[in-house]
């Protein structure tokens, strides 16, 4: 053997010792760490200290810096705070200290440090703080500005906010004008008690107007019942537009005629009732009422927003009305008739009235791109879809720069650790402002390590959502295929429906409390268990992504087997529940399965389908199987009459 070769070998010898020490060390770090977060917690303050001096150089070590900071905040630490808050700014620690930071110079009374301190994004307390350690400080006029901007936003205040607004009340400052925008947004907000508080802010004479709101708020109905001339013009437009709204979501038929009995039975020229006129022509589309297209079409050009006029085009896509279809395109501005969704439509509405060469001009137009209305456009050339993958791309120099960012060395950390959720705000933290480069390392770095979410959101970040790898992962495929066979349902159906529920973070839980990959909730959980004959332990059994997929496969069966075997109803359901499913159906007779899709009432659920139906084809093509024509998912939708 050559000296040149054995010099070889033995470089290539030192290079994998040095990464098994370099490994050894890190692993004796993690459990140096772990071992001081148990040292905090027992209180051994003399081990903790011990273990932190250790940890210097771990990317975890300012989070044991902050436990000790959190937990022992005083003002003779007050440099330390600082400095760290300072040095970790990349951090969602940084924000955590300042947050509590500011809570205790407060508690203290310490306002000429709380001013120094101060920053937004805060809390309304920390807001009314801060308007407050300015009046303790002498900066009336600024404090008087903090003040204002604390009244006039919208949520809830703190009942320590009063006190201060009091003073301002005492000083002029609170204008009645200030007082009824306050009304207003509290109003809006259905927080009728405080409203019943703020009259006291009001002169003798303008105190009736808060109880004539209340009356009406708690009763609309009795708008039939108001002199609306003797109401300030001002405030009466605003009493009478928000239980027209209530009216109008309760009961469409019965508010609009209510409504226009009123402006037949009084002269209301004097109030300004545009956001009246606006939702009666959108509630009547959205509840396909048959006056629909000509309240629409009635309205003055300047009361006709972007949503009025797709609401116009939807209202004739009911009736099937082709020529008020393409009336309807002809009136939307310039951006919004570039749009795949409506040349689609524009295109059908030619087809129908026999002009099939302009048809398929616009078809062919809009097809071969990657969404839901290119495929229908392919559909109707009797073309099938193809998605072409295009991997994202980035320099090992790069990548490697990425990967030794502060903040990327603790989401590493943190996620070896199961941090998940600490990993989730250091990442979207460091991620903040960061271009096309850094996003595809991003989305790269996250995909390898089983991060789907944040690989997703991070390729359509850079732009690189035609990286079919990363962007539409093959995550839980064994029990996806094992569940979707068993089912006799289509594999890429359920991908589809994974990734638009979660994004395959196996932990996921919704505001309303649906769990899971499949995004199931504790109660339609026992139903299914009860469906497939087993026992169901606690909603927590639905975390497990087999349980989920298992649960979440039957219930989509169900859906599907209940509603006319129909994959759009199915989907549908899935979203928004059978019921309003079920509401949506024709009256009678049948319905084209896009149509019925364009007009359903919710915008999150007409999304939805387009996005299930477009990521089942990108799934399809992933998993290896035919391609298949959008027509044969999306079969004509029936009335439930018999």
């Amino acid at each position: 053997m050559s000296g040149r070769i054995k010099r070889h070998l033995m470089s290539i010898g030192f290079f994998f010792l040095f990464i098994s020490m370099a490994r050894a060390d890190l692993n004796k770090q993690r459990q140096y760490f772990l071992d001081a977060e148990d040292a905090f917690k027992n209180g051994n303050q003399k081990k903790f200290s011990k273990l932190l001096n250790r940890l210097k150089d771990y990317p975890l070590y300012p989070y044991l810096v902050f436990l000790d900071f959190q937990k022992n905040i005083r003002i003779d630490r007050e440099k330390e705070i600082l400095s760290f808050i300072s040095e970790y700014e990349s951090s969602p620690l940084s924000g955590r200290l300042r947050q509590a930071w500011l809570n205790y110079l407060a508690a203290q009374n310490q306002w000429q440090r709380l001013v120094r301190d101060y920053r937004e994004p805060a809390s309304p307390f920390l807001q009314y703080a801060y308007a407050r350690s300015l009046l303790e400080t002498g900066e009336f006029d600024k404090a008087w500005v903090q003040a204002e901007k604390l009244w006039i936003q919208k949520g809830f205040l703190p009942g320590e906010c009063y006190p201060l607004f009091d003073f301002f009340y005492a000083h002029k400052n609170l204008t009645p004008d200030l007082v009824w925008e306050r009304i207003e947004l509290t109003m809006d907000q259905r927080q009728t008690v405080l409203a019943e508080y703020l009259k006291r802010y009001l002169t003798t004479d303008k105190k009736p107007l808060v109880d004539l709101w209340l009356d009406i708020f708690n009763q609309p109905v009795k708008i039939l019942n108001v002199d609306w001339s003797r109401v300030d013009r001002f405030v009466a437009g605003k009493i009478l537009s928000q239980a027209m709204g209530r009216l109008i979501r309760q009961d469409t038929p019965w508010a609009v005629w209510a409504f226009d009995t009123l402006k037949a039975k009084q002269n209301l020229s004097q109030l300004d009732l545009s956001k009246i006129e606006q939702e009666v022509a959108q509630y009547l589309a959205l509840r396909r009422q048959p006056l629909a297209l000509e309240r629409i079409v009635g309205l003055p050009d300047n009361l006709m927003t972007p949503k009025l006029r797709e609401w116009r085009i939807r209202a004739a896509l009911f009736r099937q009305d082709w020529k008020a279809v393409l009336s309807g395109w002809d009136h939307l501005d310039a951006q919004e008739k570039a749009e795949p969704r409506w040349l689609y439509w524009k295109a059908r509405a030619l087809a129908a009235l026999d002009r099939f060469q302009e048809a398929s001009a616009i078809y062919r137009e809009i097809a071969g791109q990657p969404n839901y209305f290119s495929m229908l456009a392919a559909d109707r050339l009797n073309q099938t879809c193809h998605f072409i993958h295009q991997p994202l791309s980035v320099t090992d120099e790069n990548m490697v720069k990425f990967r030794q960012e502060p903040g990327i060395r603790r989401v590493v950390e943190l996620v070896y650790l199961g941090r998940i959720g600490d990993a989730r705000k250091e990442w979207i933290l460091c991620l903040k402002g960061k271009g096309p480069t850094q996003q595809s390392a991003a989305a790269i770095m996250a995909h390898d390590m089983g991060w789907h979410d944040r690989a997703i959101r991070a390729a359509a970040a850079a732009g690189g959502c035609d990286d079919l790898v990363v962007s539409f992962p093959l995550c839980y495929a064994k029990s996806i295929n094992r569940y979707a066979g068993k089912n006799r349902l289509d594999p890429g159906w359920i991908f589809a429906l994974v990734r638009q529920e979660s994004m395959f973070i196996p932990d996921a839980k919704s505001p309303a409390g649906a769990l899971g990959v499949m995004q199931i909730m504790p109660d339609t959980g026992k139903k299914i268990a009860s469906h497939l004959g087993e026992p169901f332990p606690n909603p927590s059994w639905l975390l497990s992504p087999e349980n989920n997929i298992k649960y979440g496969t039957c219930y989509l069966k169900m859906r599907f087997d209940d509603l006319q075997r129909n994959p759009v109803l199915a989907s549908a359901a899935y979203n928004a529940g059978p019921g309003m499913v079920k509401k949506w159906l024709p009256v009678e007779g049948s319905m084209p399965a896009d149509i019925w899709v364009e007009i359903i009432p919710f915008t999150e659920t007409r999304n939805y389908i387009e996005k299930i139906f477009t990521n089942k084809a990108v799934y399809r093509q992933r998993l290896g199987l035919a391609p298949e024509r959008l027509a044969d998912q999306m079969p004509a939708v029936f009335s439930e009459k018999k």
